[in-house]
């Protein structure tokens, strides 16, 4: 069923999620109570305006759409549960500012918002696939147009309250001063590597290499059966604690230009080749200004729009319709209840799904992900 949903949402849902980065914004729109004549249910209240346990499901699924089938297997009802709850709070937090917005008269132009669907347009090869791509999600333009308004009202706030923050030097040499071994830079090596099955197959191109019959790069992108083949093994840098021991000894023992011996690990036989090295640096205060002032810059941006939000939630009338928490704990007794005592614990948290699942290149040190 998600692999399907997926399908059907990823045009103008992976368009619309790319370009603002909010997950949640697809169909939160407006609603507004009508005297008890709507039979709408309103699963939260923003002041005068309403949520839907429509619009928080949309939000859900888009949200989920992004997730591989694995990572979301591991989620159990009560971590799913919260992870709604988690994105009605977020649903609410935006009503809020685009409510702000609304009081501000914040005005967008139909040349702001054509130009962003004219971005969204370019995600696709033709204006039918952009039409086919609105219906297949039930969106008409007009939707679409209101929908990116309403955004870039939202997006307008946000900025304002940013563009607030300032940091000044004094503030950039203290972090400095604080925090210099967050910036020394590790010892690197830049390397190839060929990934082979069998030790006589690795011996046999081991000796074309020797004897200069061929390519190291070309020969990578011909036998190699890892990943970066076709980039002729490349890996490039890497620090210590970055790959399998074994293959790590032999790429930081390596002056650039050599190649190594036969590499036996985990996942087969590997020639290396050391490419460059980069020796343990420590940047001075002028070469990681810049960084730390987007460090400083991009947290005290956080603290300004968490601190916007608090005060528009104080100022706010806001009514949950549904108890989460009560649901949640149910779950969890439940699922306690029908665990066998010796069942391996299942992952229940709702953070799982912001780990990403990365593809290994066969000398990836996976012990720290366990």
């Amino acid at each position: 069923m998600l692999r399907i949903l997926r399908k059907n949402m990823k045009f103008i849902i992976i368009s619309l999620v790319a370009f603002f980065g909010i997950s949640i914004f697809y169909g939160l729109g407006q609603y507004r109570s009508s005297g008890g004549q709507s039979q709408t249910y309103y699963i939260a209240e923003v002041n005068e305006s309403g949520i839907t346990s429509d619009q928080l499901q949309n939000a859900f699924l888009n949200a989920i759409s992004q997730y591989d089938d694995t990572v979301l297997s591991s989620l159990d009802q009560s971590a799913i549960v919260s992870f709604k709850k988690n994105i009605l709070d977020q649903l609410i937090d935006y009503e809020l500012i685009y409510q702000q917005a609304q009081k501000e008269k914040v005005k967008i132009s139909n040349d702001e918002i054509n130009l962003e669907i004219d971005k969204i347009k370019d995600n696709f090869s033709s204006p039918e696939e952009f039409d086919e791509a609105l219906k297949a999600n039930n969106i008409t333009l007009v939707r679409l147009k209101e929908d990116i308004k309403r955004q870039l009202m939202i997006n307008s706030i946000l900025e304002e309250t940013k563009n607030q923050v300032s940091v000044n030097d004094e503030e950039l040499l203290e972090y400095y001063n604080e925090n210099k071994e967050s910036f020394l830079e590790p010892e690197q090596v830049h390397a190839r590597h060929i990934l082979v099955e069998t030790e006589e197959e690795a011996n046999n191109l081991l000796l074309q290499l020797k004897e200069g019959l061929t390519d190291f790069a070309e020969l990578a992108k011909e036998k190699s059966i890892g990943p970066s083949a076709p980039s002729g093994g490349d890996l490039g840098f890497f620090a210590i604690g970055q790959m399998v021991k074994e293959f790590e000894d032999a790429a930081f023992s390596l002056q650039p230009g050599e190649i190594s011996g036969v590499v036996q690990t985990q996942f087969g036989y590997h020639i290396i080749k050391c490419e460059e090295k980069k020796e343990e640096y420590s940047p001075t205060f002028e070469e990681a200004k810049e960084r730390i002032s987007n460090i400083l810059r991009s947290q005290r941006e956080n603290e300004a729009i968490t601190a916007l939000i608090s005060k528009l939630k104080e100022e706010a009338n806001i009514v949950i319709n549904y108890d989460f928490d009560a649901e949640i704990e149910s779950l969890k007794s439940s699922a306690e209840e029908s665990q066998p005592s010796d069942s391996t614990e299942q992952v229940t948290s709702e953070e799982t799904i912001s780990e990403e699942v990365t593809e290994t290149e066969g000398v990836k040190d996976t012990s720290q992900d366990n």
